[in-house]
């Protein structure tokens, strides 16, 4: 065969396996993929994964003696591959064939470990060999496992819905590094969201419906430019990890207490997206409105991140889809970065899906009422209504600094801190009254907190709260980037100035507890401290 022919017949076996992925599982498209399969040629051009690809697709098709005989291939070609052995090993038994089971765990056990026969064949061809035999489809998981990860990628489409007619595919040049997409106009498949989740292909939705609806919101962050494809600084490293931590778990935070959960997602890229979808489809304008509520009380909060609501219009122009964002799971094909959710315990596509399959979406109606209410209202707290009853200082801290709010925030999802940072909580916070209460509350989140350490630090706090330039300074941010505001004028800027009822008399002086007051406050400090290590 000549190079051009040959060329010609790999492009021929590239256009038969798409087909192939694409054949409908109805009675055409099982002769489809029976006269495709039944090419031996075809079947040998096939790399390993493809192979292994193909016999599911077969098995799909009810084409279970030729995926019998791709199995047989795929033990010539890459005998130490255990998946092509326990899932032929599946196959037998479903179809009661015994004798081959016994013969198959025999070949197996020639290139494969011990451990490696334990899992596949789970005694069952043990029992066969002794003439034991039972009723049980013991095999039957990996079409259990096939119809679980159908429902899951199902679950998927319903959240991440777009424009019910055309999606759009990603595409990169890897000579000049150009990347874009390219509209697909047809509905998306369950195949193409299982192309894009394995990494094969990356896809993204057009958000607006023609009607100007959506089912689906986008906070889309991004680092700032100056920050981008370069080595960062020290400061700028953790200037990035301070406001980071802030701004995902603020926004998470904020948007519970509206009663709208989202999907906090690692883009893949160069940041985040927070998806808010719902039951239904809502008006492009209540879903930015509702969106724009969360933004408008954060972006003056951090340097580091810009925040765009998706969509950016209420209403199509006429002129193409609209806008459209990545959806979740795929690899980014500029960076080759897989994107996923953060909530989730593992990032394997089994774990992400399975996290996806607990989320409920949006109730509509929440998002008309967000989108019509008071916009920038203050969230007086930032995780629980009961935390900021207890400690209303922290919460209105929180609430009104910037700086101390990054710091707290980092505190609370117990990220260590860094010298600085530690110098500042001390500087202010040990000036409150119930000081030490507070500070032991905070320091227990972190995993190096200890006790008679942090009392020594507390009793050595002098002086006058940091003032609002000091802790600029410390954190490497200056003084005019984020600056700051008070309802009066005072002639020493200071955090605590936001705290009602702060006396500017009050100062840690002393290493001993001076009243009766502080001594219960740091009790119930101690209580406190004990309680989260009792058993559930």
């Amino acid at each position: 065969m000549t190079g051009s022919n040959a060329e010609a017949a790999v492009q021929d076996y590239r256009l038969l396996y798409h087909q192939l992925e694409k054949a409908a599982f109805n009675q055409e498209g099982n002769e489809k993929a029976a006269a495709i399969l039944a090419d031996h040629s075809f079947r040998q051009s096939l790399s390993v994964q493809e192979a292994l690809t193909c016999t599911r697709i077969a098995q799909m098709h009810g084409l279970l003696d030729i995926a019998l005989q791709i199995f047989v291939q795929l033990h010539d070609n890459q005998p130490d591959l255990e998946e092509a052995w326990s899932e032929h090993a599946a196959v037998l038994d479903l179809l009661g064939r015994n004798n081959e089971l016994v013969a198959l765990r025999a070949r197996a056990g020639k290139v494969l470990s011990a451990d490696c026969l334990k899992r596949i064949f789970t005694d069952k061809a043990d029992n066969l060999e002794k003439g034991e035999n039972d009723s049980d489809n013991w095999l039957a998981d990996p079409f259990e496992k096939m119809h679980r990860e159908e429902e899951q990628l199902s679950w998927y489409m319903k959240i991440f819905s777009g424009r019910p007619d055309a999606f759009a595919r990603q595409w990169r040049d890897n000579k000049t590094g150009a990347q874009g997409y390219v509209p697909v106009r047809r509905p998306m498949q369950l195949a193409d969201v299982r192309d894009h989740v394995s990494g094969r292909r990356t896809y993204g939705i057009y958000l607006m419906r023609p009607d100007n609806m959506v089912s689906v919101g986008v906070i889309d962050i991004d680092l700032v430019s100056k920050f981008r494809d370069r080595k960062l600084t020290g400061p700028e490293r953790r200037q990035l990890r301070r406001e980071g931590t802030y701004l995902l778990g603020r926004l998470r935070e904020m948007a519970a207490e509206r009663k709208m959960p989202g999907l906090a997602e690692f883009s893949g890229g160069k940041g985040y997206h927070f998806w808010y979808p719902v039951k239904y489809p809502v008006p492009a304008k209540c879903m930015r409105a509702a969106l724009r509520s969360l933004v408008d009380r954060l972006k003056g909060d951090v340097t580091c991140f810009n925040m765009e609501i998706f969509p950016k219009q209420d209403i199509l122009s006429g002129k193409g889809f609209g806008n459209l964002v990545k959806i979740p799971l795929g690899i980014h094909r500029k960076s080759g970065k897989p994107s996923w959710f953060l909530d989730s315990r593992e990032r394997s596509n089994e774990a992400q899906l399975e996290f996806l399959s607990g989320f409920e979406l949006i109730d509509p109606a929440v998002i008309e009422k967000n989108a019509t209410g008071p916009r920038g209202r203050v969230v007086v707290h930032p995780r629980h209504e009961e935390w900021a009853a207890k400690y209303p200082e922290l919460a209105e801290l929180q609430s009104k600094c910037t700086m101390l709010a990054q710091i707290i925030s980092s505190v609370r999802q117990s990220k260590s801190l860094n010298v600085r940072e530690e110098k500042i909580l001390l500087g202010t916070l040990a000036h409150l009254p119930g000081s030490r209460g507070l500070l032991h509350h905070l320091f227990s989140f972190l995993p190096e907190y200890n006790r008679p350490l942090l009392d020594y630090h507390i009793s050595r706090v002098r002086g006058t709260p940091l003032g609002c330039k000091r802790i600029h300074s410390l954190l490497e941010d200056g003084g005019a980037s984020l600056p700051c505001h008070f309802e009066k004028t005072k002639g020493y800027p200071h955090p605590l100035l936001h705290v009602t009822g702060f006396k500017d008399e009050y100062l840690a002086k002393s290493e001993k507890i001076e009243n009766f007051q502080e001594a219960v406050d740091n009790l119930k400090a101690a209580i406190i401290e004990f309680e989260r290590f009792l058993p559930g």
